[in-house]
Protein backbone atom coordinates (compact mmCIF):
# COMPACT_ATOMS: atom_id res chain seq x y z
CA UNK A 1 0.00 0.00 0.00
CA UNK A 2 1.07 3.12 -1.27
CA UNK A 3 0.15 6.52 1.37
CA UNK A 4 0.17 10.02 0.39
CA UNK A 5 1.94 13.40 1.80
CA UNK A 6 0.17 16.21 0.21
CA UNK A 7 1.50 19.69 1.11
CA UNK A 8 1.30 23.40 0.75
CA UNK A 9 2.05 26.41 2.33
CA UNK A 10 0.26 29.89 3.70
CA UNK A 11 1.50 33.47 4.37
CA UNK A 12 4.19 35.22 2.74
CA UNK A 13 8.31 34.58 2.61
CA UNK A 14 9.50 38.17 3.07
CA UNK A 15 10.23 40.30 5.95
CA UNK A 16 6.87 42.43 5.26
CA UNK A 17 2.98 41.19 4.46
CA UNK A 18 2.45 38.33 6.85
CA UNK A 19 4.30 37.92 10.42
CA UNK A 20 3.60 34.22 10.11
CA UNK A 21 4.71 31.25 7.67
CA UNK A 22 3.51 28.05 7.74
CA UNK A 23 4.03 24.90 6.04
CA UNK A 24 1.39 22.01 6.42
CA UNK A 25 1.34 18.59 5.48
CA UNK A 26 -1.73 15.98 5.15
CA UNK A 27 -0.52 12.57 5.23
CA UNK A 28 -2.71 9.46 4.55
CA UNK A 29 -3.03 6.25 3.98
CA UNK A 30 -5.62 6.43 1.03
CA UNK A 31 -6.53 9.86 -0.93
CA UNK A 32 -10.15 8.25 -1.11
CA UNK A 33 -10.37 8.87 2.47
CA UNK A 34 -10.57 12.83 1.93
CA UNK A 35 -13.26 12.07 -0.31
CA UNK A 36 -16.52 13.72 1.62
CA UNK A 37 -14.15 16.80 2.31
CA UNK A 38 -12.85 16.68 -1.48
CA UNK A 39 -16.90 16.83 -2.67
CA UNK A 40 -17.94 19.87 -0.23
CA UNK A 41 -15.10 22.00 -2.26
CA UNK A 42 -17.24 22.98 -5.54
CA UNK A 43 -16.79 22.32 -8.89
CA UNK A 44 -16.44 25.24 -10.84
CA UNK A 45 -12.80 25.17 -12.23
CA UNK A 46 -12.07 27.71 -9.00
CA UNK A 47 -8.76 27.20 -6.94
CA UNK A 48 -10.67 27.09 -3.42
CA UNK A 49 -7.97 27.83 -1.01
CA UNK A 50 -8.00 29.72 2.34
CA UNK A 51 -7.46 33.36 1.58
CA UNK A 52 -10.28 33.54 -0.47
CA UNK A 53 -13.11 31.37 1.09
CA UNK A 54 -15.47 32.80 3.74
CA UNK A 55 -15.28 32.08 7.34
CA UNK A 56 -18.13 29.71 7.11
CA UNK A 57 -16.89 27.45 4.27
CA UNK A 58 -13.55 27.10 6.00
CA UNK A 59 -15.19 26.07 9.11
CA UNK A 60 -17.33 23.75 7.73
CA UNK A 61 -14.79 22.31 5.57
CA UNK A 62 -12.70 21.64 8.50
CA UNK A 63 -15.62 20.32 10.46
CA UNK A 64 -15.86 17.61 7.06
CA UNK A 65 -12.42 17.05 7.44
CA UNK A 66 -12.34 16.27 11.29
CA UNK A 67 -14.10 13.50 10.66
CA UNK A 68 -12.17 11.47 8.44
CA UNK A 69 -8.99 9.76 8.06
CA UNK A 70 -5.40 11.50 7.77
CA UNK A 71 -2.81 13.02 10.18
CA UNK A 72 -1.52 16.59 9.88
CA UNK A 73 1.94 17.94 10.46
CA UNK A 74 2.79 21.71 10.06
CA UNK A 75 5.58 24.43 10.82
CA UNK A 76 4.82 27.97 11.70
CA UNK A 77 7.63 30.47 11.52
CA UNK A 78 7.66 33.96 12.96
CA UNK A 79 9.69 35.22 10.36
CA UNK A 80 11.40 38.01 11.89
CA UNK A 81 12.01 36.67 15.42
CA UNK A 82 13.09 32.82 14.42
CA UNK A 83 14.91 31.28 17.85
CA UNK A 84 18.24 31.56 16.36
CA UNK A 85 17.54 35.22 16.23
CA UNK A 86 18.44 35.92 12.91
CA UNK A 87 15.97 35.82 10.65
CA UNK A 88 15.64 33.80 7.07
CA UNK A 89 13.45 34.87 4.29
CA UNK A 90 12.87 33.80 0.49
CA UNK A 91 13.50 30.45 -0.94
CA UNK A 92 15.84 29.62 1.92
CA UNK A 93 12.86 29.66 4.55
CA UNK A 94 10.92 27.75 2.42
CA UNK A 95 13.23 25.02 2.50
CA UNK A 96 14.01 24.79 5.90
CA UNK A 97 10.18 24.83 6.86
CA UNK A 98 9.38 22.23 3.92
CA UNK A 99 12.02 20.07 5.11
CA UNK A 100 10.99 20.26 8.52
CA UNK A 101 7.56 18.92 7.42
CA UNK A 102 8.77 16.02 5.32
CA UNK A 103 10.70 15.05 7.91
CA UNK A 104 7.54 15.11 10.16
CA UNK A 105 5.20 13.60 7.78
CA UNK A 106 7.48 10.76 7.00
CA UNK A 107 7.53 9.73 11.22
CA UNK A 108 3.64 9.48 11.12
CA UNK A 109 3.12 7.82 7.77
CA UNK A 110 1.15 4.69 7.99
CA UNK A 111 3.27 2.91 5.56
CA UNK A 112 6.64 2.50 4.20
CA UNK A 113 5.67 3.45 0.93
CA UNK A 114 4.74 7.32 -0.32
CA UNK A 115 4.28 9.34 -3.35
CA UNK A 116 5.10 13.02 -2.06
CA UNK A 117 2.51 15.97 -3.70
CA UNK A 118 3.65 19.59 -3.32
CA UNK A 119 1.32 22.60 -4.12
CA UNK A 120 3.06 24.31 -7.32
CA UNK A 121 5.41 26.94 -6.63
CA UNK A 122 8.42 29.01 -7.62
CA UNK A 123 10.00 28.57 -3.79
CA UNK A 124 11.54 25.23 -4.72
CA UNK A 125 12.40 23.48 -8.20
CA UNK A 126 11.60 20.17 -8.50
CA UNK A 127 14.78 18.47 -8.61
CA UNK A 128 15.83 20.16 -4.97
CA UNK A 129 12.39 19.25 -3.81
CA UNK A 130 13.14 15.48 -4.85
CA UNK A 131 16.36 16.05 -3.18
CA UNK A 132 15.00 16.85 0.15
CA UNK A 133 12.13 14.21 0.01
CA UNK A 134 15.38 10.82 -1.30
CA UNK A 135 17.28 13.08 1.75
CA UNK A 136 14.64 12.68 3.87
CA UNK A 137 13.53 9.06 2.58
CA UNK A 138 16.55 7.61 3.51
CA UNK A 139 16.71 8.79 7.17
CA UNK A 140 13.08 7.70 7.66
CA UNK A 141 13.24 4.33 5.50
CA UNK A 142 10.46 5.01 3.33
CA UNK A 143 10.37 4.11 -0.32
CA UNK A 144 9.32 6.59 -2.28
CA UNK A 145 7.21 6.01 -5.55
CA UNK A 146 6.09 9.47 -6.92
CA UNK A 147 7.54 13.39 -5.78
CA UNK A 148 5.92 15.62 -7.97
CA UNK A 149 4.52 19.37 -7.88
CA UNK A 150 1.17 19.68 -9.01
CA UNK A 151 -1.73 22.85 -9.27
CA UNK A 152 -3.61 23.03 -6.53
CA UNK A 153 -6.88 23.84 -8.71
CA UNK A 154 -5.85 20.32 -10.11
CA UNK A 155 -5.90 18.50 -6.89
CA UNK A 156 -8.39 18.10 -3.70
CA UNK A 157 -5.53 16.61 -1.26
CA UNK A 158 -3.69 20.01 -2.02
CA UNK A 159 -6.46 22.38 -1.49
CA UNK A 160 -7.77 20.59 1.24
CA UNK A 161 -3.96 20.94 2.95
CA UNK A 162 -4.33 24.45 1.75
CA UNK A 163 -6.78 25.01 4.25
CA UNK A 164 -4.78 23.08 7.01
CA UNK A 165 -1.74 25.28 6.23
CA UNK A 166 -3.71 28.40 6.24
CA UNK A 167 -5.42 27.60 10.12
CA UNK A 168 -2.22 26.48 11.32
CA UNK A 169 -1.10 30.19 10.24
CA UNK A 170 -3.96 32.17 11.75
CA UNK A 171 -3.71 30.56 14.72
CA UNK A 172 -0.72 32.62 15.58
CA UNK A 173 -0.91 35.66 13.03
CA UNK A 174 -4.17 36.62 14.21
CA UNK A 175 -5.10 34.36 17.39
CA UNK A 176 -7.47 32.24 15.63
CA UNK A 177 -8.17 28.70 16.71
CA UNK A 178 -10.05 27.42 14.56
CA UNK A 179 -7.41 24.67 13.84
CA UNK A 180 -8.88 22.99 17.32
CA UNK A 181 -11.63 21.98 14.71
CA UNK A 182 -9.05 19.45 13.07
CA UNK A 183 -7.19 18.84 16.51
CA UNK A 184 -7.62 14.97 16.34
CA UNK A 185 -5.50 14.64 13.27
CA UNK A 186 -3.12 16.70 14.46
CA UNK A 187 0.44 14.06 15.21
CA UNK A 188 3.10 17.04 14.99
CA UNK A 189 2.62 21.19 15.31
CA UNK A 190 6.11 23.13 15.86
CA UNK A 191 6.53 26.68 16.12
CA UNK A 192 9.69 28.19 15.43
Amino acid sequence: MTGLIAIDESGDLGSAGTRYFSIAAIVMLRPRDLKKAADFIPKDKIEHKWNNSLPGIRKELLSIMSDLRFNVVYTVVDKNNPPDKRPVYGNALYEIVLRQVISDAMDVLPCKDVNVLLDSCRFITIGRLKDIVHDEAIKHNVNVKIVNKVNSEQNKCIQLVDFIAGASRVLYENNDNIINIVRDKISVARRR
